[in-house]
């Protein structure tokens, strides 16, 4: 019986720093009746490879499957500054993590209300956040002038606070006439978010070919060695990973039939790095075709 083997290899995409793909390389082809028929394939894995994703289909239909990962940033938590002093307001909202910003009220000599809060924060994360405030009084020329808070004394930052998700915290500032710089015309608070940058997590789509779906009959099994590791399928997605001799090198891969009978089949497979992303992957190589 005469066996094709197929080798797809999808467009390169260009994508932004944020943003990455993984292709899949994958094989045709058709077991016969022959009692204990076994086809034997060796595929190759390059580069920075840390496993062997693999998949074994009972039909001869054409891979529509597409997974693709994408580091994906997680939303922040966020603080949000307001000043006010009477009816005048300043504002500072979406202070992230490892941000600084500034909230500048033009309100003269005086007592000044500095509201800080998480309202809008990313609840997914439950930390509290981290920070820690730093003012100054200043005249027309940007002079300091005399301020005071129980927070901290004047052109130091304060020590580090935190805050729980959707909670509000508040605290005075005063300002008043310096002997020398004369008069407050503004007050200046710099907000410094402490809290540790949330790092990005691989997130995974998969879309199906309904014609195309996974091994379930049973009529035919595959298994995966590498190293001294050997794993078996019937459909689920084989993560194949040696601790011993790493993840680059040859993976053996062997289909049968159980039930001795005529089955087309196709597979796919994807070298992948430690963050999921493909890394370079050559033909597979048929062996034994029965």
């Amino acid at each position: 019986m005469q066996k094709m083997a197929q080798k797809l290899v999808l467009p390169f995409i260009f994508f932004s720093v944020f943003e990455s793909a993984f292709a899949l390389d994958s094989g045709t082809q058709s077991l016969g009746e022959l009692d204990g028929a076994t086809d034997y394939f060796k595929i190759t894995c390059a580069g920075n490879t840390d496993h062997l994703d693999f998949q074994l289909f009972e039909s001869a239909a054409t891979v529509l499957n597409t997974p693709l990962a994408k580091p994906t940033l997680i939303p922040p938590q966020i603080l949000n500054a307001t000043l006010t002093k009477l009816k005048l307001t300043a504002k500072a909202s979406g202070i992230a993590a490892g941000i600084n910003k500034d909230v500048t009220l033009k309100g003269g000599n005086g007592s000044y209300t500095f509201t800080l809060d998480t309202i809008g924060t990313n609840l997914t994360l439950k930390t509290a956040q981290t920070y820690s405030v730093q003012y100054q009084c200043l005249n027309t020329t940007g002079k300091v002038t005399v301020g005071s808070s129980t927070l901290t004394k004047s052109g130091i930052a304060s020590i580090s606070k935190t805050l729980a998700n959707s909670r509000t915290v508040k605290y005075l500032f005063n300002c008043a006439k310096d002997k020398i710089n004369g008069n407050t015309d503004s007050l200046k608070i710099t907000v410094i978010n402490k809290t540790p940058i949330a790092k990005t997590v691989v997130t995974t789509t998969v879309t199906t070919d309904p014609i195309a779906a996974p091994i379930s009959s049973g009529n035919l099994a595959a298994q995966v060695i590498k190293g001294h590791v050997a794993m078996n399928t019937i459909g689920d997605i084989l993560n194949v990973h040696d601790d011993r001799s790493g993840g680059d090198g040859y993976y053996s891969v062997m289909v049968n039939s159980p039930s001795n009978k005529v089955q087309s089949y196709h597979f796919q497979y994807s070298c992948l790095n430690t963050s999921n992303l493909e890394e370079q992957t050559s033909p597979f190589q048929l062996l034994q075709d029965q």
